[in-house]
């Protein structure tokens, strides 16, 4: 890798004390690759940033989701349970009942089981 190099040469009486400069060679492209190389990287890493906030957003839209989801379910739920209470009253069953023509039944029609 050809660098820029700054040395102080020491002979008597010419260019003391003066830096002087290697110039790099233009046939050289090591320069170019670690620029390509630095600027993949860089990509990579704001690419995997943004690719890591994208999937933030959208876990949080799925939460959103399973959410309100979770309150329709339980809305139905309180529903369905009203429903079930008012189905099995006694009230109900017995207006239902006398609509068939059943009527209450009498001492000889119980039998009791242990």
């Amino acid at each position: 890798m050809a660098e820029v190099v700054s040395k102080k040469f020491e002979f008597p009486g010419v260019l003391l004390g003066q830096d002087v400069k290697a110039k790099r060679d233009p046939r050289d492209l090591s320069f170019i690759y670690l620029a390509v190389a630095a600027s993949l990287a860089a990509m990579l890493i704001v690419f995997g940033f943004v690719w890591s906030r994208l999937m933030v957003v959208n876990a949080g839209y799925e939460i959103s989701r399973a959410n309100s989801a979770r309150e329709a379910l339980l809305e139905q739920n309180k529903r369905l349970r009203l429903e079930y209470v008012r189905l099995k009253s006694p009230e109900r069953i017995e207006r239902m009942a006398a609509e068939m023509g059943y009527d209450n039944p009498r001492n000889g029609q119980i039998i009791v089981l242990r």
